[in-house]
């Protein structure tokens, strides 16, 4: 799952995640192929945004999610909403 490349930021979104705590997750489209798309996140924690998952909008191939979001419970709803920004975009 290469993150190489330029990229466009389309939009974002938050998820509460308990506590009073929410993460930012961050929707961009490869400026070199316009169908592939990255989710990153930043939990505000000062490290800055990270890698969540790539995938194509159109869907041409499975959401390649980075090991610690595979099978998160909050993954299905992420990707639901990143999509929707992508396709809007």
């Amino acid at each position: 799952m290469a993150e190489a490349g330029s990229w466009t930021h389309l939009g974002g979104f938050t998820r509460d995640i308990g506590m009073g705590a929410r993460i930012r997750f961050l929707v961009e489209r490869s400026t070199d192929d316009h169908a592939r798309h990255r989710i990153r996140c930043d939990e505000g924690l000062g490290n800055g945004p990270y890698l969540v998952a790539v995938f194509t909008e159109p869907s041409t191939a499975a959401i390649e999610w980075r090991p610690a979001w595979h099978g998160d419970r909050m993954s299905p709803a992420v990707e639901t909403d990143a999509r929707a920004i992508a396709r809007r975009s």
